[in-house]
């Protein structure tokens, strides 16, 4: 039986370019065409991935023998860049064929040639691309001039030495002002943008000249190029100012949207320290970003809204009268529709407050909830800010009439914000709020405004008390939000009217209390504590005076603002955020400094034995923070998933215990078993939790440990008396265990005892102390300022040492985006200043981690702390590891400190 032939789509492709080396019967013509339609399929086949690597000597030897045929060449020039990095030995086959094509006499051979040599991407022929791109710099075509200057870059990025060593940019620098064609100029413009600072270029005066008086020669991308390079330039003087004006005042009137921006960008930027001028270029350019608004293509109307908006922000004044331009029209997309709305908002007056206002109420007539619940936040927003409130607070109060529950619950929260600007306007409100139904209401940011008023303006509203009870009724099925605001609500109610809220209270504590969410548990006790030490400093604490509320934090800072205005026609202004924040090199990083620390000193400490070992465990910093993913055990990133994690882990192995905090308060931590103190037996005494706030206290019981334990629910007795408390101990629970001593001489019995955060707080109103005791104040913490441990030694304390504390910490969308911005390296290192150290950082959107560490100076001890950042929560969950026990609760003031400091 005879060899059987290869069958397959590659097999057919082979024959046929075997066969085509041969003519045959063929014309040329139709020898060229069947080339052409292998090489297409060749081609196609390659672009969805397969691998034709193997066809590369046929397809060089089947194309060489048609070397007059300029399509065929395109070709197989794309598929020799396609694999010359997979295959460099048989891509170095076809590196005499381009060095001859671009020796061609027809100069778009050689500029194809060129562009695919400079295009292998293999540092290993870079002796061989060099000699032709010096050739192509001065070649007497501008195309090969052209795809040479690009060469210059393609070859930088592949290795910078040899573009310097053989003066390169020099050629480059001097074809920018001799070379007669636009598009070489503007290419080598691109080159030198590439690999010099812009403001660099922007300091040549005559290369900016040069490319100004030139500048309608050049394409609409390069002409954007040559004026972002003039935006960068500081004029020497008002009359440089002037010139660079009139020679760019036509580029105003271009058809291309990105020039025109461009050119207001320069002229922004060149006006900056001439106040009067600027004034004058802003009244110039509104005519021009009036005509882009007014385009059919959204995507141009949206970007240059978000740049309007930036503008109006900084100065209001230029669009006031203009305000017509930024009415909505019907076709606009929802996207467009928002942005008009903040831009109207924004250069509202009391001018032309009431017409940008009765258009925004038409828009709150708008199908689309989305667009309805923005037109009451514009009208809200305006309020705020146009000093004559008293008809839009009509228009607000009209929309909690509308008897739309998208439009009632929006109106609800700007209601909120109001008031706190302007307390004075309650007694206008009150009517149509008491009139109110909660059960309408459905949005939990909407029901949690409206307890915030009635907190605040309780006493004005008759319903007020029985409109919270049917509210804690249902307390357990509400949001967080709203059950932290009924709290406080309900709290700073009983000051105001005591004998409609006390059962009210009693019964709102007991639920909350028992929460299984955190702040509403330790927001609870904080109450209750507060009314059993000192009811006076309770009310100033939870219900002091409303005050006015002139100045409302903004997602952005002045200097986040600034930022963006220096980026401004880019990413950042349609983002509303620095470049900084969403622009990375790579996805992970390890400090280079303290990697650099790292490695001195364990070469150091390992000295004879061998080189360092790797810090950090195979760290590919590219894609992986520690190494191979399948090794869990090993990977910082996985401790916790793989099965590691604090939340079970140290269950058993770990017990609550509380330490006094240096000034003042409990610290709630986790220690090994073998060290946890054993909790007696006992029971609350909560009798009376607010009646002895009516009367004198109870009188303080014999000191004797006590064991807390709690058990969610509202208890047996419903919407009772405040007696229902006590049978807080009932059944044990497992949400909070603790037990400490009460001080000789409390009050009627601490409700937690030590067993929460916020321990130190409770106690009797009789015998509350004036400071806290000093008797067993801890040494002071010092920290190991030149303190480094390797990953594996990290990773090694990480697994076998308990979590002996753990919390979420709230952030800002500002915080988080500055916790994130410079590759994490300005958080990492502003935790450094505490002598915290970075251990590994990085992350992707949602989820960042941060691995830190540090050694308490006197015993060596290691303190590690892994921070879990999700950017969708807007929360941090922070978890502390530790053998040194007893320094916690000084290094969590210090961690808290250095935290809030680093908040924006």
């Amino acid at each position: 039986m005879g060899d059987r032939k290869p069958r397959g789509e590659l097999a057919e492709l082979s024959n046929s370019l075997q066969n085509l080396c041969t003519a045959g019967k063929r014309t040329d013509k139709e020898l060229r065409s069947a080339k052409r339609d292998v090489f297409k399929k060749i081609i196609s086949l390659v672009s969805v991935g397969m691998d034709m690597s193997s066809l590369f000597p046929s397809m060089i030897s089947c194309a060489n023998l048609s070397a007059d045929d300029l399509v065929l060449k395109k070709m197989l020039y794309l598929y020799i860049t396609h694999y010359a990095t997979q295959i460099p030995d048989l891509a170095l086959l076809a590196i005499n064929q381009l060095h001859k094509d671009c020796r061609d006499q027809d100069p778009m051979v050689r500029g194809l040639a060129l562009r695919s040599l400079c295009s292998l991407r293999v540092a290993n022929f870079l002796e061989y691309v060099t000699a032709p791109v010096n050739t192509g710099l001065e070649d007497r075509h501008p195309y090969v001039r052209r795809t040479a200057v690009m060469g210059v870059l393609k070859i930088y990025n592949i290795d910078a030495s040899v573009v310097l060593a053989q003066g390169m940019f020099d050629k480059v620098r001097h074809m920018l002002r001799a070379d007669n064609d636009p598009q070489v100029i503007a290419n080598g413009l691109t080159v030198l943008m590439q690999v010099e600072d812009v403001k660099r270029l922007s300091g040549d005066k005559g290369l900016l000249y040069s490319l100004v008086n030139r500048i309608k020669e050049f394409s609409d991308w390069s002409q954007c190029q040559v004026l972002e390079v003039v935006s960068h330039h500081v004029p020497a003087n008002d009359s440089e100012v002037y010139e660079f004006l009139n020679a760019l005042e036509d580029r105003m009137g271009h058809t291309n949207s990105a020039v025109v921006m461009a050119t207001i960008k320069a002229f922004l930027h060149l006006t900056l320290s001439m106040p009067a001028t600027h004034q004058q270029v802003l009244e110039r350019i509104k005519d021009p970003l009036k005509t882009l608004i007014s385009r059919e293509d959204p995507a141009t109307t949206y970007a240059v809204l978000s740049h309007v908006l930036l503008l109006v922000q900084r100065a209001p004044i230029i669009f006031e009268q203009d305000y017509v331009a930024f009415y909505c029209r019907t076709h606009d997309p929802p996207y467009v529709k928002k942005l008009k709305m903040e831009v109207l908002a924004a250069i509202a007056t009391p001018q032309n407050v009431y017409e940008i206002v009765n258009e925004l109420t038409e828009y709150a007539r708008d199908i689309s909830p989305a667009m309805a619940r923005e037109a009451v936040r514009a009208v809200g927003r305006i309020a705020l800010t146009v000093p004559d409130v008293s008809g839009l607070i009509e228009r607000l109060l009209l929309f909690l009439e509308a008897g739309s529950e998208h439009l009632t619950s929006e109106a609800l929260v700007q209601m909120k914000d109001l008031l706190r600007r302007y307390p004075d306007m309650a007694e206008a409100c009150i009517p149509q709020i008491n009139e109110l139904v909660p059960a309408h209401i459905e949005e939990p940011e909407a029901r949690a405004a409206l307890l915030w008023i009635i907190g605040q303006f309780g006493q004005h509203i008759p319903d007020a008390p029985y409109t919270l009870e049917t509210l804690v009724e249902g307390f357990g099925g509400e949001e967080a939000c709203v059950r932290l605001a009924l709290l406080t609500a309900a709290t700073q109610l009983f000051f105001k009217r005591p004998p409609e809220c006390q059962k009210l209270l009693g019964a709102l504590l007991s639920a909350a209390i028992n929460d299984n969410n955190q702040d509403v548990h330790d927001r609870a006790l904080l109450y209750y504590r507060l009314l059993r030490a000192n009811v006076a400093e309770a009310e100033r604490i939870i219900n002091p005076p409303l005050l006015e509320v002139k100045n409302f934090s903004e997602s952005l800072t002045a200097d986040m603002k600034d930022t963006i205005f220096q980026e401004f026609n880019t990413l950042s202004v349609v983002f509303s955020a620095p470049s900084s924040t969403f622009v990375e090199r790579r996805a992970y990083h390890v400090e280079e400094e303290e990697e650099e620390l790292r490695r001195g000193s364990e070469t150091a400490a390992y000295g004879q034995q061998g080189p360092a070992p790797d810090l950090l465990g195979g760290v590919d910093n590219a894609t992986n923070l520690l190494g191979d993913e399948d090794k869990v055990e090993s990977d910082l990133l996985d401790l916790d998933i793989a099965g590691n994690s604090t939340g079970t882990s140290t269950s058993a192995a770990a017990a609550a215990m509380h330490l006094p905090l240096p000034g003042g308060g409990a610290l709630a931590i986790n220690v090994p078993a073998a060290a946890a103190p054993r909790p007696p037996g006992g029971a609350f005494d909560l009798d009376g939790l607010l009646g002895d706030l009516m009367g004198p206290p109870a009188p303080a019981p014999a000191p004797q440990p006590a064991t807390a334990n709690v058990q969610g629910g509202l208890g047996s007795s419903g919407i009772g008396g405040l007696a229902g408390l006590s049978g807080l101990g009932a059944a044990p629970s497992s949400h909070v265990h603790a037990a400490v001593p009460q001080a000789a001489g409390g009050g009627g019995g601490m409700l937690m005892d030590l067993g929460d955060m916020l321990g130190g707080l409770g106690m009797p109103s009789s015998a509350a102390p004036s400071h806290p005791p000093t008797s067993s104040s801890a040494p002071e913490l010092r920290l190991n300022s030149q303190a480094r441990i390797s990953s594996a030694v990290f990773q090694d304390n990480w697994k076998s040492l308990p979590a002996v504390h753990q919390y979420t910490e709230r952030l800002s969308p500002a915080t988080i985006a500055a916790m994130s911005a410079n590759s994490h390296k300005d958080f990492c290192q502003h935790m450094t200043q505490a002598y915290i150290m970075t251990m590994a950082s990085g992350g992707q959107p949602p989820t960042f981690k941060y691995y830190f560490y540090s050694q308490v100076a006197d015993s060596g001890a290691l303190v590690l702390v892994e921070v879990v950042v999700r950017t969708d929560a807007c929360s941090a969950s922070i978890t502390f590891k530790s053998e040194a026990v007893e320094a916690m609760p000084q290094f969590m003031e210090l961690w808290t400190n250095c935290l809030a400091g680093f908040m924006r």
